[in-house]
């Protein structure tokens, strides 16, 4: 009877399967569905904590904490530096270095770069842990036009 039972269901697994929907066509993305501009929306940038996002703007300062080994990238001037950062913990600063020639303190100082990643909350202020070099994109200088 047992046999009988499981033939049953060995048989009907084919046709069932037949009826699945096939697979998407293509892959779902991991990118960010918007870049935020961190200096043109800086009143709603509490707003993004929990969304993965791309933000862009300019690096104004590169803080190494000596006693904690973390990097913080400031977008804003002092006054306003709890608008929003970037944070590169201790444990992952060798490997963002090494997408940056060995310092990407260096690297994106006075740069505009575009970093990916989700929003999250330190003591109120939103902000964005680098773990990979991919996560920061240091976009290309624009060529001043020549006035003749």
């Amino acid at each position: 009877m047992r046999i009988a039972f499981l033939m049953c269901i060995l048989l009907t697994l084919p046709a069932f399967a037949a009826d699945a929907p096939p697979a998407p066509a293509t892959k779902p993305t991991t990118e960010p569905a918007k870049t935020v501009d961190l200096l043109a929306e800086k009143d709603k940038l509490k707003d993004l904590i929990g969304q993965d996002v791309t933000v862009r703007g300019k690096v104004v300062e590169v803080f190494v904490s000596q006693r904690s080994g973390i990097t913080i990238l400031n977008f804003f001037p002092a006054a306003e530096r709890r608008l929003f950062n970037a944070v590169i913990d201790k444990a992952n600063l060798d490997a963002v270095n090494a997408g940056f020639n060995g310092d990407v303190a260096a690297a994106v100082k006075d740069q505009t770069v575009l970093i990916t990643g989700k929003v999250s909350d330190y003591r109120g202020s939103p902000q964005i842990k680098i773990e990979k070099p991919e996560q920061v994109t240091i976009e290309p200088a624009k060529e001043e036009t020549k006035k003749e």
